[in-house]
């Protein structure tokens, strides 16, 4: 049969499946049926039209129902047995000597602690704090020295344990991005604390009772840390010895390595917390049957997290194991702008983005920041250090940044934000412009696709665009529950970022943009995508109240005049500085994600690639090659 004849009988069946995918209120026996009808032409096409467009066109709608049909459904079960039995203990066998060092930093920290402890018998109320040892001596005194443990309900304890304990884990695994010394910092601090904590009981000639009561838990929230401390060293790993790689390609490998080792622990930790929160308040349990529990507690882990990928290592049993994510696209590869793509691809493309113009990004935010700067120091009516109080507390600087938006003390600051933050959408949707025309044409016509003038043009038509838009974005920042803050921003700043790109790429006014982006957005997928930048973000923010950063300020202590208060100053205004920075990138980062969130979604609702394969079919001519995958 001819190609032409083929596709004139067949295309009606095409477009009616077509018709079944976008449609909400699909026939099941009906879709069923077309379906294997379309896999028929597919293998059909495939034996007479084997180098032909057509063969293209089925195998992209074969390919399109299987991944809105089945792709979703076979996920749970099997990629979580995988992850347990394979990648995991693959990934902990990989990165042994990191778990071997964060150990030996951790038993030599504790030593420390238990050292310190003896030289010095005040030692534990440094690390402790006064309040602590108090209650604990007075707890002493009462005959109950574990009564700390039965103070509050054991669901509310179970679950402020489990989500601090947690907070630590991450803390000290995404620390390791600076290098691995923040993780390292972490470890030694919390071996000191716990061998302080240890021999304080021992003081009191409470050792077993100590041990008995407190390791029923602490062996899986201490084996959890050790372990946390190790993804951290992994993760940093990629900086310092990128190996054959790249730096970057390096440090990306090692922070996927730290993040499935991370994922790994999240349910140890809960289960820890599970323990201290139901079963450590009861310390009348006999020795025998608490020290048999925390023998169990410490085979498992040592079974699971050592032996096991030792095990699994030598008999050659990660065969099936994955052999590791593809790297994103590099430099020189170009992104795909036409493919159905995850939270997670999306998320990883937009810091592919990031990292290919970081330098045009980087000095736009510091174009921003400078002007941000200046006007403050020009025009507010007192000092910059009463402008922005930010507090000593976890999430201060995050919170403290309300100030750049709505201070009476600087006239007009919330309009020049506004503008400063159109400033940076508009410089990351011009970046992802030259991606786009350079992933469908030579990279040396980008510069003739408009002329200064027609560039300049658009830039000042679509400016009113976004100023309506950047209200919606600022109203965050008045959201002053930290729970409600978080979850608010998940949903909204996805849905905002997927807002501003459709008016943007689009063409159109906020109106219309607004229920086009509600129409296409796939709340899950977004709420993923924003799941991961925010968090991303108040980690990153999360630096700048943490001791290492108020430490790296003090090296340039030399630099402040002597006068008082001068230091504070300084330290006020490199922390604005900073956080300005940060702030301005983490836009252009989220206008990245909206970018790419609408070339995702837009395929899915439009499937404009796939009309394209249909026109398409049957149009290719010899004398212009043959169509292949």
């Amino acid at each position: 049969m001819k190609e032409t004849k083929f596709i004139s009988q067949n295309k009606e069946k095409w477009s009616e499946f077509e018709d079944m995918l976008r449609n909400n209120k699909r026939d099941p026996d009906k879709l069923n049926r077309l379906f294997i009808e379309i896999t028929d032409d597919l293998s059909y096409a495939r034996t007479f039209y084997p180098n032909r467009s057509v063969r293209v066109f089925l195998n992209i709608l074969a390919q399109r129902v299987f991944h809105n049909i089945y792709k979703g459904k076979r996920f749970p079960v099997e990629r979580l047995r995988l992850f347990w039995t394979e990648t995991l203990p693959k990934t902990m066998w990989e990165t042994r000597r990191a778990l071997l060092l964060s150990f030996s930093v951790f038993a030599l920290a504790f030593t420390i602690g238990v050292l310190s402890s003896i030289i010095n018998p005040e030692f534990a109320r440094v690390i402790l704090g006064d309040g602590y040892v108090d209650m604990t001596i007075e707890n002493i005194e009462k005959g109950d020295p574990m009564a700390v443990y039965k103070e509050s309900a054991p669901l509310g304890m179970t679950v402020g344990i489990a989500a601090n304990n947690l907070f630590v884990a991450f803390r000290t695994a995404i620390f390791g991005v600076i290098a691995s010394i923040g993780t390292l910092l972490i470890m030694l601090y919390n071996g000191i604390m716990i061998g302080a904590f240890q021999y304080f009981f021992i003081q009191k000639g409470l050792f077993w009772e100590s041990f008995l009561t407190v390791w029923i838990h602490g062996t899986l929230e201490i084996s959890a840390i050790i372990i946390a401390g190790a993804a951290g060293l992994v993760a940093g790993s990629g900086l310092l010895f990128p190996g054959t790689y790249r730096r970057v390609q390096a440090f990306q490998i090692s922070m996927r390595q730290g993040l499935v080792i991370f994922l790994g622990i999240v349910p140890i930790i809960v289960l820890a917390a599970i323990f201290e929160g139901f079963l450590t308040r009861y310390t009348e349990t006999p020795d025998f049957i608490r020290g048999l529990f925390i023998a169990t507690s410490l085979f498992f882990v040592i079974w699971y997290f050592v032996w096991l990928p030792w095990h699994k290592a030598r008999t050659g049993a990660f065969s099936k194991a994955e052999q590791g994510s593809e790297l994103p696209p590099d430099k020189t590869e170009p992104l795909g702008f036409s493919q159905i793509k995850t939270s997670g691809e999306i998320f990883g493309d937009a810091v592919t983005m990031m990292r290919r113009n970081a330098r045009r990004i980087f000095l736009n935010c510091l174009i921003g920041v400078g002007v941000f700067i200046g006007y403050v120091m020009l025009f507010a009516s007192e000092s910059l250090t009463e402008l922005f109080p930010f507090r000593r507390s976890m999430w201060g600087v995050w919170y403290g940044m309300i100030d750049f938006f709505g201070n009476e003390k600087v006239p007009y600051l919330y309009y020049l934000q506004l503008l400063l933050l159109v400033f940076v959408f508009i410089s990351a949707f011009r970046v992802i412009e030259r991606e786009v025309l350079k992933s469908v044409r030579p990279a040396d016509t980008v510069e003739l696709e408009e002329n200064t003038m027609g560039r300049v043009r658009n830039l000042l038509i679509r400016i009113p665009y976004m100023a309506v838009v950047g209200p919606a974005v600022l109203l965050v920042f008045n959201v002053h529950d930290p729970g409600l803050l978080w979850l608010y921003a998940m949903f909204a700043f996805p849905f905002l970022a997927l807002w501003q790109a459709v008016i943007w790429f689009e063409r159109t006014n906020p109106v219309y943009a607004f229920l086009r982006a509600f129409k296409m957005i796939r709340w899950g997928t977004s709420f993923v995508l924003g799941l991961l930048m925010i968090n991303l973000t108040l980690l990153v923010f999360l630096f700048l109240d943490t001791p290492i950063w108020e430490m790296a300020l003090e090296l340039f202590r030399w630099l402040v005049p002597p006068e008082e208060g001068a230091l504070r100053t300084f330290m006020v205004v490199t922390t604005a500085t900073v956080a300005a920075f940060l702030l301005y990138c983490f836009f252009a980062f989220l206008a990245f994600c909206g970018v790419f969130q609408l070339f995702s979604y837009r395929e899915i609702s439009d499937a404009g690639n796939l009309h394209a394969g249909i026109e398409q079919v049957g149009k290719a001519r010899q004398i212009r090659g043959l169509a292949r995958e």
